[in-house]
């Protein structure tokens, strides 16, 4: 049998014979690699059946070997639930849990259907600790009071509250097996969630999430990704652990973790990002910002990306799922981050509203940093200015008339002309929107969108526009549509597509000579 080990309660004990407070010592002697929230088991105080159970444990993780792990007879509503699913024939959906007893030759698991979000706990009476002895690189074994919840992950019981194996405590079980979404995306950034709060252990009287592996995002560099792993870890937060896994080129099926980062115990507070002195840079066009082609049968790909500024224009970080401001948040994006400014793309869906979740494109969705109210002001007049000058070179181009005339035409007309333009627009933003929703998501559907979009922010005509107008209308008659109505609408799309020479002679409204 090996020799036993160094413990921290040794050394605490012959710090509390010269009068310091055992516990106190008991932390001070303890490795730095334990969460600060976890207390320390008092073994001193414990009733003599209790500590030789203390004492049987540490001695174990002090010989360096697993901790023997054994499940008894489960509660009653868990196989009740299981004769449910077996008779249903249905897979078991929610998460494994157990109530976790220490003994003398380990840990006694009873299976649990609801975990610690059934505890019913006060904030007098926070429910059983159970000692885990957590046993350091150099040897040192400290004996921490940890809640009595445990649950499976991926075939392995772990503490709800630290993520540790109970078989082996002291280091957070790693991230399960994932698959590359696309090819060269080989590079997996994974962290650890600590849901403890201001020293408080959650869970026990919670009913939100639990702690757990969550998949930041990918890269196609393994320096971008350990850029974003540093910049996890730099300063205080909600991450205990973060890793950079390399997965193979066989479509991600064999994996290497690389790189794991712990936040130091002294980390300080994540700064405020400022901003970076001078313009922020235009925002890259729709064709600069493509997706990847994933793998097929890949069913939620991470089709949110995060595009920073370098010195030679726009270029992809990372690709994620919602987590792009979190990574912007970490990297620092601003004056004093790696990078002076950034943006997030994500998914279009431009029928959400109708919960429809049919793909078309991608969108802008937040920039970084956040843009003032200043900054944002100037941004909504110069789009509504680029409109204004779309619309004035369009009349220009399709009426045959310089700059000046079209701009004059518009002052003359008045808001009564600038409602007949809107309405011959609509007509034909009618007619795409009837043939895009007619398609499934895909290039075709697409590039319809991208039309919609030219024609609305540019005005831009698609091809046939007079065409699919006026069969947009004639459909719209059989909907019981007035006569004058549709005739009217007919004359607003033909003044869009081609407007008259002289509106005047025309008979545009605003343009009639006076009594006409």
């Amino acid at each position: 049998m090996p020799k036993k080990q160094p413990t921290a309660a040794k050394r605490a004990r012959a710090a509390a014979r010269a009068g310091a407070k055992y516990t106190a010592a008991l932390r001070e002697a303890a490795s730095p690699h334990l969460p600060p929230h976890l207390e320390l088991f008092d073994d001193q105080a414990l009733p003599e059946g209790e500590r030789l159970v203390v004492d049987c444990l540490r001695a174990l993780a002090a010989e360096g070997r697993p901790l023997p792990v054994r499940l008894t007879e489960p509660d009653p509503d868990v196989v009740e639930a299981w004769a449910r699913a077996e008779e249903k024939d249905m897979p078991l959906l929610w998460e494994r849990w157990a109530a976790v007893e220490a003994a003398v030759d380990g840990y006694v698991l009873r299976e649990t259907q609801y975990g610690p979000n059934r505890s019913g706990y006060t904030s007098t009476n926070r429910g059983p600790r159970v000692p885990v002895p957590a046993r350091a690189a150099d040897g040192t074994v400290t004996v921490v009071a940890m809640p009595e919840w445990a649950r499976l992950h991926e075939g392995r019981w772990i503490w709800e509250h630290t993520g540790w194996p109970l078989d082996a405590p002291g280091r957070i079980v790693d991230p399960p097996q994932k698959f590359s979404p696309a090819p060269g995306l080989r590079w997996e950034i994974a962290a650890w969630l600590d849901m403890a709060r201001d020293g408080r252990v959650l869970g026990e009287d919670y009913g939100g999430s639990t702690g757990g592996w969550q998949t930041v995002g990918w890269c196609t560099s393994p320096d971008d990704a350990r850029q974003i792993a540093r910049a996890y870890t730099a300063h205080r937060s909600s991450f205990a652990r973060v890793d950079v896994i390399e997965h193979g080129t066989d479509a991600g099926i064999v994996s290497l973790t690389t790189d794991t980062y712990l936040p130091a115990p002294d980390a300080s507070e994540r700064p405020r990002p400022q901003l970076a002195e001078g313009p922020r840079p235009a925002s890259p066009g729709r064709s600069e910002v493509p997706e990847p082609v994933w793998y097929q049968g890949e069913k939620h790909p991470p089709r949110t990306s995060l595009i920073v500024w370098t010195d030679a224009g726009w270029r992809t970080l990372v690709w994620t799922d919602w987590q792009a401001a979190n990574i912007a948040d970490a990297l620092g994006i601003g004056a004093s981050g790696p990078y002076e400014w950034a943006e997030d793309w994500s998914p279009r869906y431009p029928d959400r509203d109708l919960h429809d979740w049919t793909q078309e494109g991608r969108e802008l969705d937040g920039r970084y940093p956040e843009t003032t109210y200043a900054e944002r002001t100037k941004l909504i007049d110069a789009a509504r200015q680029a409109r204004e000058d779309a619309l004035v070179a369009a009349l220009a181009a399709r009426g045959c008339l310089t700059r000046d005339q079209a701009a004059a035409r518009l002052v003359q007309g008045g808001e009564d002309y600038r409602q007949l333009l809107d309405v011959g627009q609509a007509v034909i933003s009618r007619a795409l929107h009837t043939a895009r929703r007619a398609l499934p998501e895909g290039p075709e559907r697409t590039a319809i969108r991208h039309a919609l979009d030219d024609l609305m922010d540019r005005h831009l005509l698609p091809a046939d526009a007079e065409r699919i107008a006026n069969e947009q209308l004639d459909s719209e008659i059989e909907a019981n549509c007035a006569p004058e109505v549709t005739a009217w609408c007919r004359r607003a799309a033909a003044e869009y597509i081609a407007p008259a020479s002289d509106p005047v002679t025309a008979g545009i409204v605003r343009f009639r000579p006076q009594g006409a």
